[in-house]
């Protein structure tokens, strides 16, 4: 049974990969079409079901970046995982469902992609291009402290009018509301907006991560506390959750580092397998609907949908953005084509349709060139994240970039790095001195 049971699920088997995510592939493709399409084709979803030959191509491009996969070796590999699961195999997906692309452009997109895919699961393993990085003199912790305790002070200063309590259960409606009037309030690109990314995922986290280790239980709940004022004010579920997911994974990945590392990618494909085929039996009833509609819809197939909403629109011949998307870009060049964000544009005013770094920064940007420059771009993060982090331990690290995976799975990447505390994560790791408040890494990012 222990030879099966290795076969199936860990990440150094070739099979083991293979027949999970083929699995996963053709449960995908069910969701897709009985769920997505079938009860949201009002949203311009569509569906052209894929020919035996089409399928193959499909199968092999899907598969073909996880076969380089070896577990959670380091960061990178972390958060390509994650990426390849949600990110990945919709888009793939999604191109191969979309009537009007040609076989040619669905080609080179597909290729272009998986190609890149192919270099992110095998950087800091057969590929690393960047030493690890020392940087010198390094911050004091106790500054670092001091600097999230005044700016959680500002951010409450600024926003104590805005803030309410909400049970995210039984008021989904008030929180809805007080969202969208905060939101409008604060308005785009304002300074406490950031402040928040910033604090939700670099300085909370970074701080969480370090008083756990050395059991400080009371600075840990005030870290928690302080994620739970962030939700007073943005009313969004994931900074809700976000504290207890962090605390959760701290202590889970505590048990067994090795198993976690080695089997997460079949715990996590087997368990979507098992609540997906789940929900959609039991989709007739309402509540069930509704969660399926969170889990599957907004969550497993996004991706999906937004890549047909973003190559249909600028398929009809609709102006790239030239990176003009980005503030600081349009700042300088002026050259933005629409009157109104991005996410607001592709889907006609119709809603927010904010997506990943392969959309948002890549095809909206400048077509498959755009695809090509954002995907070296991330290369270069991935590189980067692993040669600041080579002193931290690995199940520090995966807590850390927790709330950056998060975003990089609905956001464009420049947000995630500007405006959601990425580039901050960045810097507090590579720059604080921590030696007083951690023991020397036992499991190191890179050898």
């Amino acid at each position: 049974m222990k030879k099966i049971l290795h076969l199936l699920f860990d990440a150094d088997k070739f099979w083991s990969k293979m027949i999970l995510t083929v699995i996963y592939l053709f449960v995908y493709d069910y969701l897709f079409h009985d769920f997505i399409f079938e009860q949201f084709e009002y949203m311009g979803i569509v569906y052209q079901p894929m020919s035996i030959e089409t399928m193959t191509i499909w199968i092999i491009l899907s598969i073909t970046p996880v076969s380089f996969y070896n577990g959670v070796v380091n960061v990178s590999s972390y958060i390509t995982f994650f990426l390849y699961l949600f990110v990945y195999i919709p888009f793939i997906h999604a191109i191969y469902v979309i009537p009007d692309l040609s076989f040619i452009q669905k080609g080179i997109v597909s290729l272009v992609v998986c190609a890149l895919f192919i270099l992110y699961m095998n950087i800091g393993g057969r590929i690393k291009l960047l030493k690890n990085i020392n940087i010198t003199p390094k911050i004091p912790f106790k500054y670092i402290e001091i600097l999230t305790v005044a700016l959680s002070a500002v951010y409450v200063a600024a926003n104590i009018s805005r803030m309410h309590f909400v049970n995210i259960f039984t008021q989904q409606d008030v929180l809805y509301d007080l969202r969208a009037q905060n939101s409008e309030e604060l308005g785009e690109g304002n300074i406490f907006a950031y402040l928040r990314g910033w604090l939700f995922g670099a300085f909370y986290p970074f701080l969480l991560v370090h008083y756990l280790k050395n059991k400080k239980w009371l600075y840990s709940i005030c870290i928690l506390i302080g994620y739970i004022i962030l939700f007073m004010v943005d009313m969004q579920k994931l900074t809700f959750f976000m504290p207890f997911a962090l605390t959760a994974l701290y202590f889970l990945i505590k048990i067994n580092i090795h198993t976690i590392c080695n089997r997460l990618h079949s715990f996590i494909i087997g368990f979507l397998i098992l609540m997906s085929l789940a929900l959609m039996s039991l989709q007739d009833n309402k509540v069930v609907f509704t969660i399926a509609a969170i889990l599957i819809l907004r969550t497993i197939c996004v991706t999906g949908w937004l890549t047909q909403i973003y190559f249909i629109f600028f398929n009809n011949g609709n102006p790239f953005t030239h990176y003009s998307h980005i503030n600081i870009v349009n700042l300088l060049t002026n050259s933005y084509p629409y009157d109104v964000p991005l996410g607001i544009a592709v889907s006609y005013h119709t809603q927010n349709a904010n997506a990943t770094f392969l959309l948002t920064d890549g095809y909206a940007a400048w077509g498959i060139a755009g695809i090509v420059i954002i995907g070296f771009i991330f290369y270069f993060f991935l590189e980067l994240s692993n040669s600041i982090s080579y002193n931290y331990q690995l199940e520090d690290l995966l807590v850390l970039f927790l709330p950056t995976v998060s975003y990089l799975l609905n956001v464009s990447f420049f947000t995630t790095l500007l405006s959601n505390g990425l580039l901050f994560l960045i810097i507090l790791i590579a720059c604080t001195d921590t030696t007083d408040q951690q023991k020397q890494a036992t499991i190191y990012v890179n050898e």
